[in-house]
């Protein structure tokens, strides 16, 4: 026997009898009806119907239980080793306990899971604000979100709230003048200052040419490059497989790693010019491996290392990069920015949007069409040709 009990508004209570207790049998659980069902009472009944209909099934299976006072500082260890410490790379899931620490706890650290509402959230997020009082940028915004995100679902699907408040909560979008101010920051190179760079890059010595052209023609991502070594090079297909990273541990100490993605890992099909390059690299890299006096990279062999076969530093590219630009007088792109020129040569070279997200190897091709039918560097002239055949003057 199951019925519902209205508790005002929109919330209703549903009640079941759990036939395996003979002391109190009635079990409960409150919900709401969504505002866009409430409004019609015939979707509302139905609603009501079906959400009890899962509900007296829970209580028959002997599966409905009450959730417990558990804190959301509480439940943080328990997301932290049941999904987090699981599906995170170290250095993403330190990242992430900065933000939890720094933002949430604060706000929900002392309040039960289950009472944290959808409206709190959303209050939460339109206040958040620096010391000086101005605007977080989207981006920090959004990794809070995204935290927060993971730390609800995870108590949803455990059963732990039986609503997952975060559901209501809209993501954090960037508004018009931090667009604005976004666009006016270069992102990547065009065909033509690729030229230039490339051949300001022989200043190099060939370890960081030969790395950030490579980073340039792959689209590979910081660490990936670091990464390789010489077995994971084949000049006969003309590739390098990608199946690991150098990344940070949660302590920000230098360690090799799984790479982002289970698409991130694969073969990456390279100019010959560019392996060929890489080959006589390769004569060079062992002469002065055998001319090594004291060898600390162990069974290791990575194509960029700091010397003595020692893996580099995250960082160590980036702060090269920079520094590179500036004694050139170069355009300022990020190093991520080559990953970005990667697609954008493509883009510019009429690829579509499947081959760039295979050759960027990003999961979803949303992320890809995001990136790249957006680029302001790059003015399409595809569809303003076309009307060509208006001119008057023809």
């Amino acid at each position: 026997m199951a019925w519902t009990e209205h508790l005002g508004g929109n919330k209703y209570k549903l009640v079941a009898r759990d036939p395996s207790k003979v002391n109190k049998p009635k079990r409960s659980v409150s919900v709401e009806v969504p505002k866009e069902i409430v409004k019609s009472e015939r979707k509302t009944e139905q609603w009501l119907t079906l959400e009890l209909a899962k509900w007296a099934k829970k209580v028959e299976a002997g599966k409905a239980k009450k959730p417990g006072k558990v804190r959301f500082m509480d439940f943080v260890p328990i997301w932290k080793k049941g999904y987090a410490d699981k599906n995170m790379g170290e250095y993403t899931l330190k990242t992430n306990m900065w933000y939890i620490e720094s933002f949430l706890m604060p706000e929900f650290g002392n309040v039960g899971i289950e009472k944290i509402t959808t409206l709190q959230l959303v209050t939460f997020f339109a206040d958040l604000k620096r010391k000086d009082g101005k605007e977080y940028a989207t981006n920090t915004k959004l990794n809070i979100f995204k935290a927060a995100k993971s730390i609800f679902d995870a108590a949803f699907t455990w059963e732990v709230i039986t609503k997952n408040p975060i559901d209501g909560v809209q993501r954090p979008r960037a508004g018009k003048k931090e667009k604005k101010a976004m666009r006016s920051v270069k992102k990547s190179y065009s065909t033509t200052e690729v030229g230039t760079l490339l051949a300001a890059l022989y200043s190099l010595p060939d370890r960081w040419r030969l790395y950030f052209t490579g980073s340039m023609l792959g689209g590979f991502r910081r660490g990936e490059l670091l990464a390789i070594e010489w077995p994971d090079v084949s000049y006969d297909n003309q590739a390098i497989w990608i199946d690991k990273q150098i990344t940070f541990n949660e302590q920000g100490e230098k360690i090799e790693g799984e790479v982002k993605t289970e698409e991130s890992e694969g073969w990456i099909a390279m100019p010959k010019w560019y392996m060929d390059q890489l080959k006589d690299f390769e004569k060079e890299w062992k002469k002065e491996e055998a001319r090594c006096k004291e060898w600390k990279g162990e069974d290791k062999q990575y194509v960029f290392h700091g010397g003595q076969g020692i893996m580099y530093y995250p960082t160590t590219p980036t702060v090269t990069w920079r520094k590179f630009l500036k004694k050139h007088n170069l355009p300022h792109v990020k190093l991520h920015g080559l990953r970005h020129t990667a697609g954008m040569l493509l883009r510019e070279t009429g690829a579509d949007l499947k081959t760039i997200q295979e050759r960027l190897r990003h999961t979803k091709i949303g992320t890809t069409a995001d990136i790249y039918t957006h680029a302001s560097d790059i003015i399409s002239r595809a569809a303003a040709d076309r009307l060509e055949l208006f001119d008057p003057n023809k």
